[in-house]
C-alpha cells in the first residue's frame, strides 16, 4: 500500500470529533475519507467526503483502507469483527470487548483476513512511560511489590452511554481499564487473582466508584481504583523497598495543566529523588504507529493478545463484583 491511509470512522462520538480527527489531521499519511452516523448533523463536522446513516456502508466503501471504531463499549467487538471481515485494518477503543471469548473472535477476523488490529490505549504511547520502564529496570527502587493506579472524573449527565449497563457502562470499564492496563502492561504485574468492590448506581446498576485488588504468582499486590463521581486524577504509582515512582497525569496529559505528564521518583525516606516532566503527542503517536504496522505489514508493539489479556482481567474483576467481592482465579 503506498500514499495515504484512507480512513473511515464508525460513530460521530466526542472522542472521534475532539481527539481521533484532530489526530489523524496533524499526520502526513493520513486521510479522512467518511463518517458513518445515526446523526447527521453531528457527522457533517468532521467534513469528510462521504456520509453514510448505517455501518455496514461504511465497511462497504472499496476506498476506506482503516476504520477507527468509538462505538459504545458493547458494540466494539462485534462491529471490528465485521470491519474486518470486509478486509479493514481496524483502531478499536478501549475497552476492545466485555469477554475474553469476544477478543478470541477479534484475533480471529484479524488474522483470518490478513488485516492489523489494535486497542486504542493512547496513553501509552507517551514517552513518559517509556522512561518508567527505563527506571524499573535500572533499580532505582528495587523490584518492585506493591502497584496502584487511580482514574476519576466527574461525569454528570445522568443520560451518558457510561451509564447504561446495556451498553457496557461502569467506571471500571470507561476509565479503570486504563489503570488496569498501566498495572498489567506497562509495569509488567500479571495477577493470579482479582477481587473487585464497588459502589452501585442503585438505578442503572453500574459502578460508579470500584477498586480491583490484585495478586500475581509472586505475591505482589496491586490496586486500580476508579471513578465516574470523583475530582479529575489520572495517576499511578509503583513502590519498591528502596522508594518510589509517581506518574502524575498518566493517562491525559494533553489535558492537564501544563499538558505535561510529570515522574516523580522518592527514595525510601519520602525524598523527591527526581523529578522529570514529558510533553508528547500520545494521540498522534498512535496512528503513526499504526500506519508503520499497515505499510510495513508488521503486528502492533501492542497486539491483540495483550488484548485478550485486558479482556480477561476486566471480566474477572466485573465477576467478583457481581458475586460480592469473591476472590475471582485469572487463570
Amino acid at each position: 500500500m503506498m500514499g495515504n491511509i484512507r480512513w473511515g470512522i464508525m460513530s460521530a462520538a466526542n472522542i472521534a470529533f475532539d481527539e481521533f480527527l484532530p489526530s489523524i489531521s496533524r499526520s502526513n499519511r493520513a486521510e479522512l475519507v467518511a463518517v458513518a452516523s445515526k446523526s447527521l448533523e453531528k457527522a457533517k463536522r468532521f467534513n469528510s467526503s462521504y456520509i453514510y446513516e448505517k455501518y455496514e456502508h461504511l465497511i462497504e466503501d472499496s476506498s476506506i483502507d482503516a476504520v477507527y471504531i468509538p462505538l459504545p463499549n458493547s458494540l466494539h467487538a462485534e462491529w471490528a469483527v465485521k470491519a474486518m471481515k470486509k478486509g479493514k485494518h481496524v483502531l478499536l477503543e478501549k475497552p476492545a470487548a466485555l469477554t475474553e471469548a469476544d477478543m478470541h473472535a477479534v484475533k480471529t477476523a484479524a488474522r483470518e483476513n490478513d488485516v492489523v488490529f489494535m486497542e486504542a490505549f493512547m496513553y501509552q504511547f507517551h514517552c513518559q512511560h517509556k522512561r518508567v520502564k527505563e527506571l524499573l529496570e535500572s533499580d532505582k527502587i528495587g523490584e518492585y511489590n506493591h502497584v496502584k493506579a487511580h482514574f476519576s472524573w466527574m461525569l454528570e449527565d445522568s443520560g451518558d452511554i457510561r451509564l447504561k449497563p446495556e451498553l457496557g457502562g461502569g467506571a471500571m470499564r470507561d476509565v479503570g481499564c486504563y489503570g488496569l492496563h498501566a498495572v498489567t502492561q506497562i509495569v509488567g504485574f500479571k495477577p493470579v487473582q482479582i477481587t473487585m468492590s464497588g459502589k452501585m448506581n442503585q438505578g442503572n446498576g453500574v459502578d460508579m466508584t470500584s477498586t480491583c485488588l490484585l495478586l500475581d504468582a509472586q505475591k505482589r499486590t496491586a490496586e486500580v481504583t476508579a471513578s465516574l463521581e470523583l475530582p479529575f486524577i489520572n495517576r499511578y504509582e509503583i513502590f519498591g523497598p528502596k522508594g518510589s515512582i509517581t506518574v502524575d497525569s498518566a493517562f491525559r496529559p494533553d489535558v492537564s495543566n501544563d499538558e505535561h505528564g510529570k515522574i516523580t521518583v522518592k527514595d525510601d525516606n519520602g525524598n523527591v529523588i527526581l523529578f522529570e516532566r514529558y510533553k508528547d503527542d500520545q494521540y498522534l503517536n498512535q496512528i503513526e504507529h499504526f500506519h508503520d504496522c499497515i505499510l510495513e505489514g508488521e503486528n502492533p508493539d501492542y497486539n491483540v493478545d495483550h488484548s485478550i489479556q485486558m479482556a480477561r482481567y476486566l471480566e474477572k474483576s466485573y465477576q467478583s463484583l457481581n458475586r460480592k467481592s469473591v476472590l475471582t482465579e485469572v487463570n
